[in-house]
């Protein structure tokens, strides 16, 4: 058996015994952390530069279709002659039941595929 200690080992124990200056490590840490804080900032400023720019030229065309889907969703499937019947079943009596019917099934078609 090998009494002698490894130089190079011996050399890791002892820097790992130096005593570091605890005020100069925190403020090289916390400039490290400040100059990420100022990128991330900046990476963070010029998506939502671009996703406003984005937004702005879909706009249109966005409140087109909402204005649209808010004329045709209520809209009735089947037309009814007694009015309170066409009220009672108004809810379920609509594109926006059957497309939320549609969605329903499609959604627990999907989850017994994969789930």
């Amino acid at each position: 058996m090998n009494t002698g200690y490894d130089p190079k080992l011996m050399a890791l124990f002892e820097e790992a015994e130096t005593e570091f200056d605890d005020a100069t490590f925190a403020e090289d840490i916390m400039q490290v952390i400040d100059g990420q804080r100022r990128k991330t900032m900046l990476l963070w400023s010029a998506v939502m530069l671009v996703a406003i720019a984005c937004l702005s030229l879909v706009a249109s065309p966005v409140v087109t279709a909402l204005g649209m889907a808010t004329e045709l969703l209520p809209t009735s499937l089947v037309s009814i002659e007694s009015d309170w019947l066409q009220k009672l079943l108004a809810p379920i009596n609509s594109v926006a039941a059957a497309l939320a019917l549609g969605i329903l099934a499609i959604r627990k078609f999907i989850r017994r595929i994969f789930d």
